[in-house]
């Protein structure tokens, strides 16, 4: 019965995973002279944005807020997926947040995984802005 309960425990130790999160820089969000001042147009130029780069995107209006994901990595013993958040901060002075963040979900442990990110689609999404001069990002 003992080399059972061994397996048994083993068995638990492989099935459990582990949860790790990164996150970059958050940045703020400025409106430029175009129409970006009210949350609507910004959500909507993120949301295509975003959707373009690969990324489910879900506005949510009573919080105000728009959260985009991608999977970066989908293999049987690990996921890793993107995401991204834009909200108004607090105020109401028409300055937005921009953050964005890293979900390492599997079997690999937090101590081989890199605890920086850096998402290179939030970083062509602020050179959008400023090059489309909608706004400017940052932070």
């Amino acid at each position: 019965m003992k080399p059972y309960k061994a397996l048994a425990i083993l068995s638990l130790l492989f099935s459990a995973g582990c949860t790790n999160i990164a996150g970059d820089a958050p940045r703020s969000i400025y409106p430029g002279q175009s129409s970006l001042s009210d949350a609507d147009a910004l959500f909507s130029v993120a949301d295509d944005f975003f959707k373009n780069a690969g990324y489910q995107c879900r506005a949510d209006q009573e919080v105000r807020s728009l959260r985009c994901s991608r999977a970066l990595r989908d293999l049987y013993i690990h996921q890793t997926t993107a995401v991204v958040q834009v909200f108004p901060e607090d105020g109401g002075t028409g300055v937005y947040t921009l953050v964005t963040t890293r979900w390492d979900e599997g079997l690999i442990p937090g101590e081989f995984i890199s605890s920086e990110f850096t998402n290179p689609d939030v970083k062509a999404f602020c050179e959008y802005l400023s090059e489309e001069a909608l706004g400017y990002c940052q932070g």
